[in-house]
């Protein structure tokens, strides 16, 4: 019998925000992602955009790709 690793848990903060995007006052919701066991952050322009990044990071972490996916994602703004 081999023996299995059991999964470590992972630990996601989601922050949203409503921001506006230009000076028509269009507003759109932000996030940052925070993955707790990599210590990686990102920010994104929509909410499908942060759950993609959770649900990658969850497939990765099953061993259902090789890797993380790369997300093209803006640097940090700094938190209000």
């Amino acid at each position: 019998m081999t023996e299995q690793r059991p999964l470590l848990d992972q630990v996601f903060i989601l922050r949203f925000w409503r921001e506006s995007a230009d000076a028509g006052e269009h507003v759109r919701w932000r996030a940052l992602v925070r993955n707790i066991n990599t210590r990686r952050r990102d920010v994104v322009d929509d909410v499908q955009r942060a759950f993609a990044i959770v649900a990658s990071n969850l497939n990765a972490a099953a061993g259902e790709h090789e890797g993380p996916e790369h997300f093209d994602v803006e640097p940090l703004t700094p938190e209000h």
